[in-house]
């Protein structure tokens, strides 16, 4: 009798446990909670702008410099709460100058820059599993950026290099997939700029600060995957 009495106990405790550990589960399978997210792509149409100052004090600059494709790519976590998602990553990008050597002007550069940014994403609920999502961020980048060009025929030269951390934000549109309760595809579009920089060079021997600016459209394929 104690014994049938004991196991009707248990019966009893493990179906609480299970009514109660319903709502958890179903929220789980809705990806809800804290997740990671891996991002990797292409940057297109990078374009350097210099503002009206350095434009003035340069004789070899062009005041917009179009850089070369590249790479760009984050890891980072987040928390969905349901149809708003916050997340901080770090990401990396690199671009080199195009068409920089032209008739009697030749040059070459590079923009690397890391960066540490806080974002937020809007899910828009018209599918389980096709979600598109608009959002976007802002944090700082560390810039490491160089950029020279000379006119041999008339001896004039313009350059800059250095290091430092500049402003950045970014807009994103897109859609992910979900593959499971806990793995989403992202398929993304993101529109970045960096300002507030400020490298030291030359122009003509004497001595020149430049401040550029560089905004790049990129698509990235990613994976979230929540814990």
């Amino acid at each position: 009798m104690q014994l049938n009495t004991f196991h009707a106990s248990l019966l009893g405790f493990a179906a609480l446990a299970a009514t109660a550990a319903a709502p958890v589960q179903a929220q789980d399978d809705d990806g809800h909670g804290i997740y990671g997210v891996a991002r990797a792509g292409a940057s297109f149409q990078p374009k350097q702008t210099l503002d009206g100052s350095d434009f003035d004090v340069s004789d070899t600059f062009e005041k917009d410099t179009k850089y070369k494709s590249g790479l760009t790519g984050e890891i980072g976590a987040g928390y969905d709460f349901g149809i708003v998602r916050v997340e901080q990553t770090i990401g990396y990008t690199r671009h080199n100058p195009k068409n920089l050597d032209l008739g009697d002007l030749v040059g070459d550069g590079s923009f690397n820059a890391y960066n540490l940014s806080l974002n937020a994403f809007v899910d828009l609920p018209v599918s389980k599993v096709f979600v598109p999502f608009v959002g976007g961020g802002a944090g700082v980048a560390r810039v490491d950026a160089d950029l020279a060009r000379a006119d041999t025929v008339a001896n004039l030269s313009s350059s800059y290099s250095g290091k430092d951390w500049g402003f950045m934000w970014h807009a994103d549109a897109g859609i992910g997939v979900r593959l499971s309760s806990k793995a989403t595809v992202e398929l993304g579009a993101r529109y970045t700029r960096i300002s507030s920089l400020k490298f030291d060079g030359q122009n003509n021997g004497e001595a020149a600060v430049f401040d550029p600016k560089m905004s790049t459209l990129s698509g990235t394929l990613g994976l979230r995957y929540s814990f």
